[in-house]
């Protein structure tokens, strides 16, 4: 079989789309899990099973776009790097990961002591629920304009206006998830 018609970015960015869809797909089933599971205000044990395999596929998907997203960068490392679309995408990827590792170190363990737990029942769940709620905000958010700049083509606005767009709707996001869930 000839497939010599692929070059070493389009390989590259098939990996990259892969990375993506595994990456932001566990993201959202899982930011879903646990908000379908706060209305009874308990994680069960199947639950935090789901969030578990989630949770790997978002690392999965992160460590495949992040090593696919570095040899794309070198198949043109002055334009990507003179690029604000493509500096404000990292710059958001970077906070995922972030986020990412916050949940993993702060929040899983957290949740992992309390499946099968009435949440309200636990003053030390209560305390840190905020963060929680603020941590999947983040992740909803930032996986969303990760993969919106990345399907945009073209961005006519410089690295300081996409980013404080972002924060923007990152801002939004997290108050709004402050709200929606504040009696939960």
């Amino acid at each position: 079989m000839d497939i010599s018609f692929l070059d070493q970015k389009t390989i590259f960015t098939i990996i990259h789309i892969l990375g993506v869809a595994i990456g932001a797909g566990g993201a959202y089933v899982s930011d879903m899990i646990f908000m379908s599971s706060i209305r009874d205000q308990k994680i069960s044990k199947t639950e935090m099973r789901f969030l578990t395999l989630g949770s790997i596929f978002v690392w999965a998907g992160l460590v495949t776009l992040i090593a696919s997203g570095i040899g794309i960068l070198l198949t043109d490392t002055e334009g990507y790097l003179s690029s604000s679309k493509f500096l404000a995408k990292m710059s958001i990827v970077f906070i995922i990961f972030l986020n990412g590792i916050l949940f993993h170190v702060w929040h899983l363990p957290r949740i992992k002591r309390h499946v099968d737990s009435y949440f309200p029942s636990s003053e030390e769940f209560m305390s840190k629920k905020p963060f929680l709620f603020a941590s999947g905000a983040i992740s909803f958010t930032s996986w969303t304009f990760a993969l919106t700049l990345g399907a945009i083509r073209y961005v006519p606005y410089s690295y300081i206006q996409i980013m404080f767009t972002y924060l923007l709707v990152l801002l939004v996001g997290i108050i709004s998830s402050q709200l929606i869930f504040r009696n939960k």
